[in-house]
């Protein structure tokens, strides 16, 4: 089948997350993507060691296992290269020269001093794409301090707007939020670059995404509220940060939780509550005639709300808010959420065949083309898998090649 990005080809040097992740969604839409990593493999490529071994490391039937890796890296080919040798490059120039796009989320100067630095690269391949994701862009201030998503979630401000007011210490999303966002706005910024390419018979141009300002950038109006009004916005708890009293999350129905969307300022929101909890003095409540009556009374409404909800199960609350128009869901875990058979229908989960575990199964791809559709997702690459094949495809002999792993560089 062809893909939209069938076409293309990816040289791909990310680590962790938001590079690896920037390539696979490239991968996903088509695109040829070689996962170049150093003789030792990248940081989550899974460790030698079993759990017993440090925390955090997994197994399964005794063998490591990385399920962000693999999550991060299908559908990419994979080749170990030294590239802190000189020879090591010389081969990367070989690969570099007839690709599309180069991703990489090295510290700002680390390409360079690999002589891997845009500059370099635009001048032996004018129509490449060159991605660089970082933790706060290659200038300002802050550039050569090392950024993650931990720090990014933090230092952004955005971990002060969850959790609630108190003497925790402030707590972070669990998804890693930034690397994901900065994977997304890098992706959108190189297929952007392609088209400009292409269409307008341009050269190539450089991306330069940060994960402090793509989360910045999505934190629901938050420096909108602070840059035009200046007030600094507080945790919202379970709630939305902009509006706290009114309940828009989880609340206590008999034998669970409840997610509830208590859009008090909605009208229609309004009147069904009004009618399931069978308040017409509520309703005809002159301050509650506008949302802004509503809204400031917010607590004592969600309090009366929440009496109602405490008499119902789960399931006949979850139904009775949908059908009366008051969006509503159970609150799931991890595995609750993977067995829903709504998961099942659209194929949110996939089987792939594995070399070392036989199968595993994956989460999908969130892209979605009606026509070309997307790649079914196939396990990450082994390090070093299709080094040489990668190589005689970029027109390395057979004596190259041994040449090459006898001096240690593949």
């Amino acid at each position: 089948m062809e893909y939209p990005l069938s076409d293309v080809r990816v040289i791909d040097c990310g680590q962790v997350i938001a590079g690896p992740l920037c390539a696979c969604f490239m991968a996903d839409l088509g695109a040829e993507v070689i996962k170049v990593e150093p003789p030792d493999g990248e940081l989550f490529r899974p460790a030698e060691a079993t759990e017993e071994e440090y925390d955090g490391a997994r197994t399964i039937d005794g063998e490591p296992f990385s399920p962000s890796f693999e999550l991060y890296n299908r559908n990419k080919r994979g080749l170990a290269l030294d590239l802190k040798r000189d020879r090591g490059r010389a081969v990367m120039y070989d690969l570099l020269d007839d690709a599309d796009v180069f991703v990489q989320n090295w510290p700002p100067g680390v390409a360079s001093r690999l002589g891997l630095g845009w500059e370099t690269l635009r001048e032996r391949n004018p129509d490449l794409v060159y991605a660089h994701i970082t933790g706060y862009g290659e200038t300002g201030p802050l550039a050569e301090y090392p950024g993650m998503d931990t720090i990014a979630q933090h230092i952004s401000g955005f971990a002060s707007i969850l959790g609630y007011d108190d003497d925790r210490p402030p707590i972070r999303s669990q998804s890693s939020l930034a690397d994901y966002m900065a994977a997304f706005s890098a992706l959108s910024s190189s297929l952007a670059a392609l088209y400009h390419r292409d269409v307008h018979d341009a050269g190539g141009q450089k991306v330069d995404v940060s994960l402090l300002e793509a989360l910045v950038h999505h934190v629901d109006g938050a420096f909108e509220i602070y840059n035009n009004q200046g007030e600094v916005p507080q945790p919202g708890g379970r709630n939305a940060y902009s509006s706290p009293d009114m309940l828009y999350g989880a609340a206590r129905a008999a034998d669970g939780w409840v997610c509830v969307a208590l859009l008090l300022f909605s009208d229609r929101v309004w009147a069904a509550y009004c009618d399931l909890l069978d308040r017409p003095d509520l309703r005809e409540t002159e301050k509650y005639q506008d949302r802004a009556g509503r809204m400031d009374d917010a607590a004592e409404l969600t309090a009366v709300f929440e009496d109602w909800l405490a008499e119902r199960t789960v399931t006949e609350a979850v139904d009775t808010l949908n059908d009366a128009g008051i969006p509503a869901a159970e609150h799931n875990d991890i595995g609750e959420a993977a067995e829903l058979d709504h998961m099942a229908a659209r194929e949110v989960f996939q089987a792939v065949e594995h070399p070392t575990f036989q199968e595993l199964t994956l989460t999908a791809s969130p892209l979605s083309l009606s026509e070309t559709g997307v790649e079914t997702p196939a396990h990450a690459p082994r390090l070093g898998a299709d080094t040489r094949e990668v190589l005689a495809d970029a027109g390395y002999d057979e004596a190259e090649l041994a040449d090459l792993a006898e001096d240690g560089l593949i």
